[in-house]
């Protein structure tokens, strides 16, 4: 496991302790973005069973057939939008956010694509955050099933995930912290 995918990971963990600790009087939607499921969110690259990975994958192909009509309003405006420094790739729509969980914030992105483009829109959402000072530490992929990056900046880490979210659709969920 490398440094950065050991310091994601606990970024990760501290963020999830972190969020049950919030004040009880702030508001929450309860609203969970489309597509996605504890086996595409968690993480799961350090000890992945194969059979993990299959399963992964054929999540990943059932969510490609799914109209996105049925997935939710795709079009929708996040409450948040990401800071202004976290550049979104071109095509990209924010239609969700969650957080903040401690420092951390999640922004949920749609793009066209497919299955097939997961490594490819990845490398765009690099290059737009490269473009606005970000660093590349690392990148990771499992064909047909998801696509990441890790990425610093001046004042942010982000790590960006790609999956699938519908037919023609692509989800780019950006962990800001």
């Amino acid at each position: 496991m490398t440094t950065a995918r050991l310091a994601a990971l606990l970024l990760a963990t501290l963020a999830l302790l972190l969020a049950g600790c919030g004040n009880d009087n702030e508001k929450e939607s309860g609203a969970q973005p489309p597509a996605t499921t504890p086996s595409q969110d968690s993480g799961g690259e350090q000890g992945e069973t194969d059979e993990e990975k299959e399963k992964e994958e054929q999540e990943a192909k059932k969510a490609g057939g799914k109209d996105c009509d049925e997935i939710g309003d795709l079009d929708a405006q996040a409450k948040k939008q990401p800071p202004s420094d976290v550049k979104i790739v071109k095509g990209a729509h924010v239609y969700d956010s969650q957080g903040p969980f401690g420092k951390t914030t999640q922004y949920f992105a749609a793009v066209d694509g497919d299955a097939e483009e997961l490594p490819e829109k990845r490398d765009d959402a690099v290059k737009a955050l490269k473009a606005a000072g970000y660093k590349l530490l690392a990148t990771d992929q499992e064909a047909g099933a998801e696509a990441e990056a890790h990425m610093k900046g001046g004042k942010h880490t982000v790590d960006v995930q790609v999956i699938t979210l519908c037919a023609g659709k692509l989800r780019i969920r950006y962990t800001v912290s």
